[in-house]
C-alpha cells in the first residue's frame, strides 16, 4: 500500500487565497488595521498641541523683541541665568546654553515650530510627537522645574499630551499625506508603492524645509520690527541739558540702600545677595512702603524662577516672564499670576538714625 506523507499538505498553487502571496502584493495579515476612532480621539490634542507648538515658534521669532535681546530682563539670556538657580541641568544651562544663547533660541524657535507643523500636518507624525516631548520635558527641568505644587506648571501636560500622540500616532485622520504621496506620484519623484524608509526621508525633507522656510521667514519680519523699535529708542529725546542734576545718595559700605536712596530712586532698589546664606547669589529688591518703612525679598519668581521688579505704578513686585505679581506690603502676598507661593522676605534692619538700611545676620 502506498506511504503516507507526514506534515502539513501543500495547498493547490491554483487557489489564489493560500499560500505564498503573489509577488508585489501585500498579505493582509501583514498589515495592522488602523482604527480611524483613534484618529479621531487624538484629533484634539494633535490640533492643540500642534497650534501652541507651531504659535510658541512663531512668537520667539516674530512677536516677542526681547526674546533675542540680551539687555531686555524677559530675554532668553536672562530667563537662563534665572532657571539656573533651581534647574537640575544648571552644569547643562551655564555653560553650554548662556554662552551659545542666540543660536539656541533660533533653534528651539524651529524645533518648535518643525513639531507643531509635524502635529498639524501628520508628516512624521510620530517622531514630531516625541520631539515635543523632548521640548516640553526640558522645558519642565528648567522653566518650571522649581514650581510647587508640580500640578501648577505648564509643561508636564504638554509631556503628556505629546508622549500620547508618541504612542498611539494620528490614526491616519486627517492628514497630508495621501495628497502628498499623490502630488510626488504626479511629478514622477515617488512611486504608487514606495520603500517605507524612502518614504520617511522625503517627508521629513519636506517638514524640515517648511519649518526653515516658515521660520527664517518670521525671523526676517521679526527683526524689521526690532530694527524699527530699536531706531525709535535711539531717536526718543533726551533729557534736557539744562534740567539740574540730582546727585546720588551715597549708600555706606555693607550697606544695601538707605531710606534716601529709596525715595530717590522711586522707591525700590535691586541688589544681590550674600554668597552664603538662605537666598545665597540670589536676586534681590529692596522696597520703600507707603508709611515710610522698607522691606526686601528675594526677587526668584516663586513661579518659574524668573527675576521680580517693583512697579511703581501699582506699588507692587511683578514678574515680566508669565504675569505673577506680589504685594510687598503684605509679606510677598500673591495678587495674581500663575503661582501660590509668596515671595520670601529678606530680614533687613533700619538704623533710625540714619536711615541706613542692612541684611539682618541671619540671612
Amino acid at each position: 500500500m502506498p506511504r503516507r506523507h507526514r506534515g502539513t499538505v501543500r495547498p493547490a498553487r491554483s487557489d489564489p487565497g493560500v499560500g505564498a502571496p503573489a509577488q508585489g502584493r501585500v498579505h493582509p495579515s501583514a498589515v495592522p488595521a488602523v482604527d480611524r476612532r483613534i484618529g479621531l480621539a487624538v484629533l484634539p490634542l494633535r490640533l492643540f498641541v500642534g497650534l501652541t507648538f507651531l504659535y510658541a515658534g512663531l512668537d520667539k521669532l516674530l512677536f516677542d523683541p526681547t526674546f533675542l535681546d540680551a539687555a531686555a530682563p524677559t530675554s532668553l539670556l536672562n530667563q537662563l541665568q534665572d532657571f539656573a538657580h533651581t534647574s537640575p541641568l544648571a552644569p547643562l544651562i551655564t555653560r553650554i546654553a548662556e554662552p551659545f544663547v542666540g543660536p539656541i533660541g533660533v533653534l528651539i524657535a524651529i524645533a518648535e515650530i518643525a513639531v507643531g507643523l509635524g502635529a498639524l500636518t501628520g508628516l512624521l507624525a510620530r517622531a514630531s510627537a516625541w520631539g515635543g516631548f523632548a521640548i516640553a520635558m526640558l522645558l519642565w527641568l528648567t522653566a518650571s522645574f522649581a514650581i510647587h505644587p508640580y500640578y501648577l506648571g505648564p509643561d508636564l501636560p504638554y509631556a503628556a499630551g505629546w508622549l500620547t500622540l508618541a504612542l498611539v500616532g494620528d490614526g491616519d485622520a486627517f492628514t497630508l499625506r495621501p495628497a502628498l504621496g499623490r502630488w510626488l506620484a504626479g511629478m514622477g519623484l515617488e512611486s504608487p508603492d514606495p520603500d517605507p524608509g524612502r518614504r520617511r526621508l522625503v517627508h521629513g525633507l519636506v517638514l524640515g524645509g517648511a519649518a526653515v522656510f516658515t521660520g527664517g521667514f518670521a525671523w526676517l519680519l521679526g527683526e524689521a520690527g526690532r530694527t524699527t523699535l530699536t531706531a525709535q529708542l535711539r531717536a526718543a529725546p533726551s533729557p534736557s541739558p539744562t534740567a539740574p542734576a540730582v546727585g546720588p545718595v551715597a549708600t555706606p559700605a555693607g550697606a544695601i540702600g538707605t531710606l534716601a536712596s529709596l525715595r530717590q530712586q522711586g522707591g525700590s532698589i535691586a541688589f544681590q545677595m550674600p554668597t552664603t546664606g538662605q537666598f545665597a547669589g540670589d536676586p534681590a529688591v529692596l522696597v520703600l512702603l507707603a508709611d515710610g518703612t522698607a522691606v526686601a525679598y528675594d526677587a526668584v519668581c516663586t513661579h518659574a524662577g524668573c527675576t521680580v521688579g517693583y512697579d511703581p505704578g501699582s506699588s507692587d513686585l511683578f514678574c515680566p516672564c508669565h504675569g505673577a505679581t506680589f504685594d510687598p506690603a503684605r509679606h510677598g502676598a500673591v495678587l495674581g499670576g500663575p503661582t501660590n507661593i509668596p515671595l520670601p522676605e529678606v530680614p533687613i534692619q533700619v538704623d533710625a538714625q540714619t536711615g541706613v538700611i542692612t541684611l539682618t545676620t541671619s540671612t
